[in-house]
C-alpha cells in the first residue's frame, strides 16, 4: 500500500512537471493548427501568417558552418564535453552560438517572401558533425575555433577531452515551414496587366510575446504538431498512472483495514 502510494505520487509529480514544461509547446501546436496555409502573393502581411516553401537566400548572402564548412541562411552549433559525477557521464554544453541571415522563402505563387531571422524559435534535429577524444584529436579548425573562443579540446596535462561538435543548419533549397507576425514593405513594381503599378514584399518578424513567436523548421506541418504534442502526452501518461497507482494503494489500505 505504501509503496504504491509513494511510487503513485513520484509519478504524478513527474508527471505534472513533464506536462507544464510541455504546456508552451502544446500551445503553439493549437496555433498551428488554427492558422491556414496562405500563398505569399495572397498573404496580407497585417498579422499572423503561415507559408510553406523552399528556403533562397537574400542579397545578404550566406554564412559559412564553421565545423562543417556548410553555406547556410541560418545555423546554430553547439559543443558539448562528456564529464563525470560519480558513477554518472553526461553532457555539458561549453557554447552555443547562432548565425543567420535574412533570407527568402518561394512557394511557387509567383512572389517570394522576406523572412528576418533574428530571434526566431527554430526547430530542427541536431547533427553531429565531428568529435574529439582519446586517441582521437580535433581537428585544427575544431582547435582553432575553441581556442577563438577561449576553450581547448585537452586538459591542463594535455590529455583529449571528449567532445562533440553539433550543428543545426537552414540551408538554400531546403523546405520550410514559418509561423510567425508579418508585414507587407515596399517592393519592386508589378505588371497588372495593364500597366506597372507599386509591389510590395511579405516580411515574417519575431515579434513580442506568444503571439509573436516566429517558428521556423525543415520539418512538415503534420511533423512538426507531432514532435509537439508527444512531451505533453507523456506528461499526461505519467500524471494518470500516478493516480491510478495512487487510487490504488488507497484502496489497498480500505481492504486491508476492513479485514482487521
Amino acid at each position: 500500500m505504501v509503496a504504491l502510494l509513494f511510487l503513485g505520487g513520484i509519478l504524478f509529480i513527474v508527471g505534472l512537471i513533464v506536462t507544464l514544461t510541455n504546456l508552451k509547446n502544446f500551445k503553439r501546436r493549437q496555433r498551428i493548427i488554427a492558422t491556414p496555409t496562405s500563398p505569399i502573393i495572397q498573404a496580407p502581411g497585417n498579422g499572423l501568417v503561415e507559408i510553406k516553401g523552399r528556403i533562397t537566400p537574400s542579397e545578404q548572402g550566406l554564412v559559412q558552418t564553421p565545423f562543417s564548412g556548410r553555406h547556410a541562411v541560418w545555423c546554430r552549433i553547439t559543443v558539448q564535453e562528456l564529464r563525470s559525477s560519480g558513477r554518472n557521464s553526461y553532457w555539458h554544453t561549453l557554447l552555443t552560438e547562432v548565425d543567420a541571415r535574412p533570407f527568402m522563402v518561394d512557394d511557387g505563387s509567383g512572389q517570394l517572401a522576406r523572412v528576418m531571422p533574428h530571434g526566431a524559435n527554430v526547430m530542427l534535429d541536431k547533427a553531429n558533425v565531428a568529435s574529439s577524444g582519446t586517441f582521437n584529436d580535433a581537428a585544427p579548425h575544431l582547435e582553432a575555433f575553441l581556442q577563438s573562443r577561449g576553450l581547448k579540446s585537452t586538459s591542463w596535462l594535455g590529455f583529449n577531452k571528449s567532445i562533440r561538435y553539433e550543428e543545426e543548419v537552414l540551408a538554400p533549397n531546403d523546405p520550410l515551414y514559418a509561423l510567425g507576425p508579418s508585414r507587407r514593405d515596399a517592393g519592386p513594381p508589378v505588371h497588372d496587366g495593364y500597366r506597372m503599378v507599386p509591389g510590395s514584399e511579405l516580411v515574417m518578424f519575431h515579434g513580442v510575446g506568444p503571439e509573436g513567436e516566429l517558428l521556423l523548421t525543415n520539418k512538415t506541418e503534420e511533423q512538426l504538431t507531432g514532435k509537439l504534442l508527444t512531451g505533453f502526452v507523456v506528461g499526461l501518461v505519467l500524471a494518470g498512472l500516478g493516480l491510478l497507482l495512487g487510487f490504488g494503494g488507497v484502496a489497498a489500505g480500505i481492504a486491508a483495514a476492513l479485514e482487521l
